[in-house]
């Protein structure tokens, strides 16, 4: 936690991490709630060099943890923590979930784009859903926006890990960076097992404030059969 001499500035630090690679890239299919089905067998080896980089001492304690309900994000996070001597409790929050695609979970991609009419997909409206029961772009911003908001409330001045997904951490990116959802120009691909760091500070002079420490962190993979880069 960091405060001035009259206790007036409060910073929080998130440690936003995307999951390893999962059984549902592999397979290229939608991984909703009733598809995901975890990580696979490299992207629990991803998950383990995260937590040995996490063990090492190179990183920031850490004070609280969340994750996503999405097996591929929670087993991500608690294979991290295993390398850890100090236990933390996960906190599993709903809304953390991935950019929600409603019927089309369980569907492969190329049956999402047959079925359904994704053609000029930034430029269509953000407050609509394409497929039936999914996220608006709009909508999926808020929720990321809000479940972080309620989280930093709920724990002004801590160090929090977050388990959770590419569409979750760039969300997060577009919120602390001002982007609107109708946004064309900017694209964000954080890896498997990234980290990206963001900062609120909070003061009575000026308010709430973003800060990017660093964004898409993956070099404990770098160099290693681990990385997906070397695969492409």
């Amino acid at each position: 936690m960091t405060e001035t001499a009259d206790n007036s500035t409060v910073t929080t630090r998130f440690l936003l991490v995307r999951h390893g690679e999962s059984n549902v890239m592999v397979e290229g299919v939608v991984g909703g709630p009733k598809t995901c089905s975890g990580l696979s067998e490299l992207g629990k080896r991803q998950a383990s060099s995260l937590g040995k980089r996490f063990a090492s001492g190179s990183e920031n304690s850490i004070d609280v943890v969340y994750a996503s309900p999405l097996p591929r994000a929670l087993e991500t996070t608690e294979i991290l923590l295993s390398y850890l001597t100090e236990t933390h409790l996960v906190n599993v929050h709903s809304e953390l979930e991935e950019f929600r695609l409603g019927e089309a979970d369980g569907l492969t991609w190329g049956q999402v784009r047959e079925r359904y009419n994704l053609d000029n997909f930034e430029q269509r409206d953000p407050f609509s859903s394409i497929i039936p029961g999914a996220d608006s772009r709009a909508g999926f911003r808020h929720r990321v926006g809000k479940a972080l908001s309620e989280i930093e409330s709920t724990h002004s001045g801590s160090t929090i890990l977050v388990g959770c997904h590419g569409g979750v951490i760039s969300a997060a990116m577009a919120i602390a960076f001002g982007l609107a959802p109708n946004q064309q120009q900017t694209e964000l691909a954080p890896g498997v097992t990234s980290i990206t760091e963001l900062d609120i500070t909070s003061s009575k002079d000026r308010g709430r404030r973003w800060m990017c420490r660093r964004y898409n962190d993956t070099s404990h993979l770098h160099g290693s059969e681990l990385d997906p880069r070397d695969h492409l």
